[in-house]
């Protein structure tokens, strides 16, 4: 018995393997379709240093030793890779994670590599050192990567340390703090502009990033609010319990803003890496049930419908 565990741990390691390894081909898809490529080349060959000193460090080795471009960017993407392996090291949460994965690979994994690299370094630490006193300490180091990765930093701090991750929403100190949180958030929504402007995000300003969101995405951003409501209402003291109210604060924040494409659709992106543990969490406790199973199957058919924008000529 103990033979055939071992042998079927074996199975599951080279297909994850297998997998990765698809993934990083088509997170390498080719360079003249990614739309970043050519600033981060120019950035690296003229040594302007105007990225997050963080993914600057990492860059310098292979500046001073002169190789190429295409050696650290492919370094990059091992990287991304490698914290993807590790934030996904259950094998069953890394089956439900891989189509979400192909799906943001060649736009949040290939082309943001920045804030690829942040979210996926800080969604590995929240992982290890979320029940940590220091996990504000050291969740800060991937803001580092990428200014952006703020908001998850913030939105994942406030999980941590002003709400009871361990209990339903409708604690009083939950439902006070997800009430003061949608509060605020709708506040920032208002002054959306001015504040892309402080920042020097200006030419986002009256584009077409700042236009709404799609009615596909809306709903998407809909029915995946619904499924962490209704998990959030019964009993949340089961393990990975802490992403199912991540997940529902980066749904929430990303609703809030479907008005801006630019800043709800990162978002949602952050929020499709966190959904595998959400599904994880939703089958294990509730849809591997008899009568939740088909409603399970349903929900994940639904949620893996955004496949269908997946471009396979940019790897082909």
């Amino acid at each position: 018995m103990d033979w055939h565990v071992k042998k079927t741990d074996y199975y599951l390691f080279f297909l994850k393997v297998t997998l990765l390894c698809i993934l990083f081909m088509v997170m390498n898809f080719d360079k003249s379709l990614n739309a970043d490529y050519g600033n981060y080349l120019a950035n690296y060959e003229h040594d302007w240093w105007q990225f997050e000193l963080g993914f600057e460090f990492i860059s310098y080795p292979f500046k001073l030793v002169g190789a190429d471009f295409l050696t650290f960017w492919i370094f990059s993407l091992v990287l991304e890779s490698v914290l993807i392996a590790i934030l996904f090291r259950n094998n069953m949460i890394f089956l439900f994670a891989f189509p979400n994965l192909l799906f943001i690979s060649q736009g949040f994994l290939g082309t943001q590599i920045r804030f690829g690299i942040a979210i996926s370094l800080f969604l590995v630490i929240f992982s290890f050192f979320y029940k940590k006193k220091q996990f504000w300490f050291i969740s800060a180091f991937s803001i580092l990567f990428h200014n952006a990765a703020v908001v998850v930093y913030f939105l994942a701090n406030s999980v941590r340390y002003l709400l009871n991750s361990e209990r339903n929403i409708f604690l009083k100190k939950n439902l006070f703090w997800l009430c003061g949180f949608v509060i605020c958030t709708v506040f920032l929504s208002l002054l959306m502009d001015y504040m892309l402007t402080s920042f020097g995000y200006d030419y986002y300003v009256g584009t077409k990033y700042q236009e709404g969101k799609s009615l596909s995405s809306i709903l998407y951003l809909c029915m995946s609010f619904c499924l962490l409501l209704f998990l959030l209402c019964r009993k949340v003291n089961q393990e990975y319990s802490e992403y199912v109210y991540l997940g529902f604060v980066l749904v929430v924040f990303s609703l809030i803003f479907s008005k801006s494409s630019i800043i709800s659709g990162r978002f949602t992106l952050v929020y499709s890496i966190v959904e595998p543990f959400v599904l994880y969490y939703f089958y294990h406790h509730i849809g591997k049930k008899k009568y939740f199973f088909p409603i399970f199957v349903l929900y994940c058919s639904f949620c893996y419908l955004k496949l269908i924008t997946f471009n396979p000529k940019a790897f082909f």
